[in-house]
């Protein structure tokens, strides 16, 4: 039976609500580095223990790693692009002379795109297409309307990054995770295996060599390297919200089934991330094609399905994991 993975946060970071998770069946914690403090993750920690010895059981921890971004400019107010507007893109800060230029920090991004490459904003908010190109910008053209914010994430699908694979801040976030004697690192954007076992050394000359690895798969990079990935991670997660800005949205369904299936042949663990039940968020009963999505994931072999925002901030975290439950062994009887 595949198990649930939580993320924690408001919604569920309270003793109560923590012991409502162990009762459905919730064994593994996921912290989102891209958000949670060390403050406020070792308090989590100390109600989860809490928990555990009222229950005579343990939790799992999982760190997941912000890892290498990209991101747009600060805005002191949210901009407005129209369809087919032109944008022009600076790395350098000193060209912005108004919010209409959009930063992106990422010092190779002029060098490294070619005209017609496609540059997707925030996962499918704004999409746009490269038309011109000089030393120091490139022109733009917006392939939909979107209203821009501060710090939004920026996607360059199909183009070799050159950011280092870890940055100082996963570092301390790791350093964190062996000092609370978590169980699973997620290393996040990522490029190549070789990453992986930089990561096992680090872990290796810090005490904790048996802390287990779990690789995302968010990019092609990593799809085309997945066989050195699966030799040497010590899980996979399929992780589609990423994923999905940076390959073509049609081919997710097939991207997972094959991960699942190269994965389990190495009898490593697979885990299905992201969206599974994106609905219930707002809403106390989910989609039928959130069911289906959960019953194929387990029909597939997946060992772990996971819930992100659905348990973090919303209004029905333990509504959504009895949900998941009920699905779960519904599609065991086929199995």
């Amino acid at each position: 039976m595949p198990w649930i993975i939580v993320t924690i946060w408001p919604a569920t970071q309270s003793p109560e609500k923590l012991k409502e998770l162990y009762n459905n069946w919730v064994r593994i914690l996921r912290f989102n580095c891209s958000h949670a403090t060390h403050d406020w993750m070792k308090e989590v920690i100390q109600s989860a223990r809490t928990v555990e010895r009222a229950v005579w059981n343990r939790f799992a921890f999982l760190l997941d790693t912000k890892g290498p971004g990209i991101r747009t400019w600060e805005l002191k107010n949210p901009v407005t692009y129209s369809k087919w507007e032109e944008i022009k893109i600076v790395a350098d800060s000193a060209l912005v002379k108004n919010d209409r230029i959009m930063y992106v920090d990422y010092p190779y991004i002029v060098k490294d795109v070619e005209i017609w490459n496609v540059v997707r904003i925030e996962s499918w908010l704004l999409d746009i297409k490269i038309t011109k190109k000089s030393k120091d910008y490139i022109i733009w053209v917006a392939e939909n309307e979107a209203t821009i914010t501060s710090r939004r994430h920026v996607n360059l699908p199909g183009i070799p990054i050159r950011l280092p694979w870890i940055t100082d801040k996963d570092k301390d976030d790791i350093l964190f995770a062996i000092e609370q004697n978590m169980s699973y690192i997620a290393l996040s954007f990522a490029r190549k295996w070789e990453d992986i076992q930089e990561l096992k050394e680090f872990l290796y000359k810090n005490g904790w060599a048996h802390l287990k690895v779990i690789a995302k798969i968010e990019n092609q990079e990593w799809i085309d390297n997945i066989p050195g990935i699966i030799r040497n991670a010590d899980a996979i997660m399929v992780a589609r919200w990423d994923l999905g800005a940076e390959v073509p949205v049609e081919t997710i369904p097939s991207h997972q089934l094959n991960l699942i299936q190269k994965t389990k042949r190495k009898w490593k663990k697979v885990i299905v991330a992201t969206q599974m039940l994106e609905s219930m968020i707002n809403n106390h009963f989910p989609t039928r094609a959130e069911v289906s999505d959960i019953f194929y994931a387990v029909s597939q072999w997946a060992d772990y399905v996971m819930l992100s925002w659905e348990t973090s901030m919303w209004k029905y975290p333990i509504a959504c994991i009895k949900v998941m439950n009920k699905i779960i062994n519904e599609a065991e009887k086929y199995i």
